[in-house]
């Protein structure tokens, strides 16, 4: 089982402090929850944990894989699903996955991709292009990305917007399910009332400093 180790982590934008010191330990089938007004800090700390930006001070590992020295062999191992999708409109959702399947050199057949696009209520879609879907289909197929990767961290910056409130319930069974497998999650949110069926553990991003919000909601 894999805990994520953050210690003392910090992060400036030229004269600007973003985080300061913050340190958080994630243990597999958690799920932490970063709350926090806009500019607080929380996709910044997604990215990092993500390795899209450079780690400037402080450290981060992942079980034993330390995300400073060895992000390639880290990010085999973290999906991110943010705020904008990532996909290529272009493209159908299983030649999506196909690149994202290539790219991120995971272990997927045709039957895994299809068995995801079905998952997440697009198999009548599969072949389509994405350009025309809607904001909330385009999360579905950014979600089936965890579906084909099985990754040991899961980041979500926002995951609930552009869903309704049958996407809000799939997602948390996705989430709950990657919990139940020893998985971890981060998330950062605006929206505790659809967290709240989740097992989690709140925090407070505030002026750069992570704290630690005293109640732990349960299933």
């Amino acid at each position: 089982m894999t805990p994520l180790q953050i210690l003392d982590m910090a992060h400036r934008f030229g004269r600007r402090i973003v985080l300061r010191r913050v340190t958080l330990r994630v243990e597999p089938g958690e799920c932490a929850v970063l709350y926090g007004a806009n500019g607080s800090g929380k996709s910044t700390l997604l990215s990092l944990l993500a390795t899209r930006l450079r780690i400037q001070q402080g450290s981060c590992l992942l079980g034993d894989v330390n995300l400073q020295t060895h992000g390639d062999l880290a990010r085999r191992y973290i999906v991110l699903i943010g705020h904008h999708s990532h996909l290529y409109g272009h493209l159908s959702p299983m030649e999506n996955l196909l690149f994202f399947r290539d790219m991120h050199q995971v272990a997927a057949d045709m039957d895994a991709l299809a068995d995801a696009i079905g998952a997440v209520g697009l198999e009548p879609f599969a072949h389509q292009p994405v350009r025309w879907f809607s904001a909330g289909m385009k999360k579905r197929l950014s979600l089936a990305r965890l579906l084909i990767a099985r990754p040991r961290l899961l980041l979500l910056d926002e995951p609930y917007s552009a869903l309704d409130q049958d996407g809000v319930s799939w997602l948390n069974g996705v989430i709950h399910r990657f919990q139940h497998q020893g998985g971890l999650v981060v998330m950062a949110s605006h929206d505790p009332e659809k967290v709240q069926p989740l097992r989690h553990t709140p925090w407070h991003l505030h002026g750069g400093l992570l704290q630690s919000v005293t109640e732990s909601h349960r299933c």
